[in-house]
This record gives structure tokens, sequence and C-alpha cells, in this order.
């Protein structure tokens, strides 16, 4: 299952950038990050680990696997045979960023587990990103 929203947001990609790796604040400002306690010391980086606690949902350990410095990263976080990979990336524009927001939900249970989850998911990544444009045009401001 493949979830995807796109957002324009006015501000430069590294004020965006900082904002979205900045994951210890999340719960500051997106409604869909109950918690989230960082196990792995600053900086952000690859294999950069965190608790997360959503909405409706048990706490989840979730893994950065890939970073392209400034532009993009991707996490995972799997159980109960299900991985969950998110991806944030950002592309420069004449008037600030476009960002895309996308999950991905795949595993041997994800036919039962990921649909279960999709009702919440569908609501979740749409929220993330107006919420991530909201803090980002409120900072560059």
């Amino acid at each position: 299952m493949h979830f995807e929203e796109h957002i324009d947001i006015e501000a430069p990609p590294g004020r965006v950038w900082a904002v979205i790796t900045d994951i210890a604040r999340w719960p500051e400002w997106t409604p869909t990050v109950d918690t989230l306690q960082v196990l792995d010391p600053a900086p952000f980086r690859l294999g950069q680990r965190a608790r997360l606690k959503q909405p409706g949902y048990p706490a989840a350990v979730w893994t950065v696997r890939s970073i392209e410095e400034g532009r993009a990263f991707m996490w995972d976080s799997g159980s109960l045979g299900m991985l969950t990979a998110a991806n944030h990336v950002i592309e420069a524009t004449p008037t600030g960023s476009h960002v895309v927001l996308s999950i991905d939900v795949g595993g041997p249970t994800a036919w039962l587990l990921g649909w279960i989850a999709a009702r919440a998911t569908r609501q979740f990544v749409p929220q993330e990103t107006v919420a991530l444009k909201r803090e980002c045009e409120r900072a560059a401001s």
C-alpha cells in the first residue's frame, strides 16, 4: 500500500529540512504524533532511532535508513510481520519548497494489518503535510 501527499511551502528547503529533521519537536507541531523519544544522540543521521507514539497506536521504534542531506530521508518501523516506511522529500521551488510525504506498507501481514491502519494513515499523511507547512511558514516569517 502506498499513501502520498504533496504540498508547497513558502520557506526555503534549508528551513524545511531543519524542521523535518528536528524529530524531537514533532509532537509540538503535528497532531499525528503524541510523543517521540529520540533513542540515539544527535545529530540526525543514518541509523538514528526514535520511539514514536501516534494517536490510537502503540509506540513503535523508527530507524533512519537513508538520507540525502538537506533533501530527503526515509525511515521505517516493523512489527507483527509488517514493515512501514515513511519518505520525506524536499525540492526547491521559485517560491520556497515542494514537499512529498509518503508511507509504504509491506510485508507478509500487510494485507491484513495494513488495511486496518489504512484509514488512519489516509488521515495522518495529509494532516502532517499541512502541519509541516504551518510550522515552516510560521518559523520563516
